[in-house]
């Protein structure tokens, strides 16, 4: 029998983001909804045939083999590997459909010697180091990389991308760096369309680029958090409305009486202050519910909130339901969600940022998809 904890992703919130993202944007900019990750730990396969039946143009993933379950899963869309592909990796790649981030001069001969094996171009997407400093050749180099490109009859360009780097900060001076990254990328593009044409996807903006400069979205925007429902923004920011795809719950698996004074788990940081009814519930550390949350944090019975009691285990949590009615073995409650804690405000208490919250929710959690 499994353990009574799984995390519920709701297709219908994750619909509606994607309708709340594209109502933000001219009519014909494409999404290439980023599923990396195990789509930022809600179920890649699940999250990618919304997607797909929702009319995304591409989806995004970081490894190749992220890719090769998705095609094995039946997903047809077109799957960017946004973490390029490595030369033993090539031939993999190519046979399963996927397009390369192309981000070394090096990598075209190993793309190139794939596609020339069966002779179908394999389609690469250029990225462009505006100002990351991560992944990407400087402009000179990605010139160099479209020549290079154009003459290779082995390799098609379906993208020409960059990433920004401090389009979620709030100080000026993120806004001007932001500013100067997208007119670094921009005063490129009329080379680049003059070389290859219509047919070439250009990308830039993220999440956050999305919802503070997307008076110039270009052809494709690459959203990522939003889809699963927080903000990259600070808190009080503007953001449109955006809904949680993933609740977690668990059951009641302990249930007793303890004393005034009684401890309650390691190193002895909580006591009863009276007489208090602690439950414990099957969820720890090891499932991604960080350590960081011990008493801090709150779960939900029943509507009720109620405070984690003393320190998070590796596979089990101490909670205090001391005055909750009708609380028994067996009872549901909520770990993240609505009427607890959402991942934006446990990254907040934990000191972090809610992609990680999201991505650390263990896979011995199972993802049940609801609508």
């Amino acid at each position: 029998m499994a353990r009574p904890t799984v995390a519920e992703i709701r297709l219908s919130a994750l619909r509606h983001n994607v309708q709340a993202i594209r109502a933000l944007l001219p009519q014909g900019v494409g999404l290439l909804g980023i599923v990396k990750a195990n789509a930022y730990g809600h179920g890649a396969l699940s999250v990618a045939r919304v997607f797909e039946s929702d009319g995304l143009r591409m989806l995004g993933v970081a490894t190749v083999e992220e890719g090769v379950a998705l095609r094995e899963g039946g997903i047809r869309l077109p799957v960017v590997v946004l973490g390029g592909v490595d030369p033993p990796q090539t031939a993999e790649a190519h046979a399963h459909g996927l397009s390369a981030v192309l981000f070394d001069l090096g990598q075209i001969g190993g793309l190139a010697r794939a596609a020339e094996v069966d002779g179908r171009p394999f389609p690469v997407h250029v990225k462009v180091d505006t100002g990351m400093g991560r992944l990407g050749l400087l402009p000179r180099e990605a010139m160099e990389a479209a020549g290079r490109i154009a003459s290779t009859p082995a390799l098609r360009l379906e993208g020409w991308m960059t990433h920004l780097s401090s389009a979620d900060g709030s100080a000026v001076e993120d806004r001007e760096y932001t500013a100067a990254q997208l007119t670094s990328f921009r005063g490129m593009l009329p080379a680049v369309r003059k070389a290859f044409g219509g047919g070439v996807a250009v990308h830039a903006l993220n999440s956050a680029g999305i919802l503070r400069f997307r008076e110039e979205p270009f052809d494709l925007v690459r959203p990522g958090i939003s889809l699963y429902g927080c903000s990259p923004l600070p808190p009080g920011d503007a953001s449109p409305d955006l809904r949680p795809v993933m609740r977690v719950v668990t059951k009641v698996v302990s249930l007793k009486e303890l004393p005034a004074g009684h401890a309650v788990s390691y190193n002895r940081r909580y006591h009863c202050d009276g007489a208090r009814r602690i439950a414990v519930v099957p969820i720890g550390y090891a499932d991604g519910y960080r350590r960081a949350l011990t008493g801090r944090a709150r779960m939900s019975v029943a509507g009720h909130p109620v405070p984690v009691a003393g320190t998070v285990c590796m596979d089990h949590t101490m909670i205090d339901v001391t005055g909750v009615p009708g609380v028994e073995i067996g009872t549901v409650v909520e770990v993240m969600g609505e009427a607890s804690m959402g991942a934006e405000e446990m990254a907040r208490v934990c000191g972090t940022i809610p992609y990680e919250v999201l991505v650390q929710v263990g896979q011995r959690i199972p993802r049940v998809a609801v609508d």
